[in-house]
């Protein structure tokens, strides 16, 4: 029954280093190539600052919770090609959102804080530098004109999810690789013959 669980364990590492980094890599090679993609007029239809509480708790013996805020900016625009309409929802393709400080922890005489602290801040100013009603220019996929920015071009936080993805893949190999061993000596250890 350990053995199950343990491939169950390797295998969900595996299947999740394999989407995050398909997905990942998908959204780099997106991001390089919008930079090129064609523009058209659009506007903005609603413009606004989600924020979503993240529970965590704290490492090694100290296991205070850490309450966090995630402030994510939301901007929905509208924009035609060829005479068809599209909504779109993305700003760029490293617009991950922004944890920000909402509670202090004190360990052993130092105080830390869970996080950014200017993050609701950055989240509203993109929010305010999207306004609704504001016109801009959105930059579509020629192949596929749903799909589309507002800010082309790369950034180094889109490598965010490739990276967690590569790490879960080579934990994932790692103990996969551990397990075949350890299973190969004890299967020696059990055909050897005893002198």
């Amino acid at each position: 029954m350990k053995r199950f669980w343990l491939w169950s364990f390797i295998l969900l590492l595996l299947a999740g280093g394999y989407a995050a980094s398909f997905f990942g890599w998908r959204a780099v090679m997106r991001s390089l190539a919008s930079s090129g993609w064609p523009s058209t007029n659009g506007k903005i239809i609603d413009s606004r600052v989600e924020e979503e509480k993240v529970r965590r708790t704290g490492s090694g013996t100290n296991k205070t919770p850490l309450n966090q805020k995630k402030y994510q900016p939301k901007i929905d625009y509208t924009y035609s090609v060829n005479d068809k309409s599209f909504m779109g929802t993305r700003i760029s393709y490293s617009d991950h959102g922004y944890l920000g400080k909402s509670k202090s922890v004190t360990v052993m005489g130092v105080t830390r804080y869970s996080s950014n602290t200017n993050a609701k801040a950055s989240a509203q100013k993109i929010a305010k530098k999207y306004h609704k009603g504001k016109k801009v220019t959105v930059f579509y996929m020629p192949d596929n004109p749903g799909e589309s920015v507002l800010e082309p071009g790369f950034t180094y936080k889109v490598f965010a999810w490739p990276i967690c993805g590569i790490v879960l893949l080579a934990i994932g190999g790692i103990i996969a690789w551990l397990a075949i061993s350890v299973s190969r000596d004890k299967d020696r250890e059990e055909t050897s013959p005893v002198i």
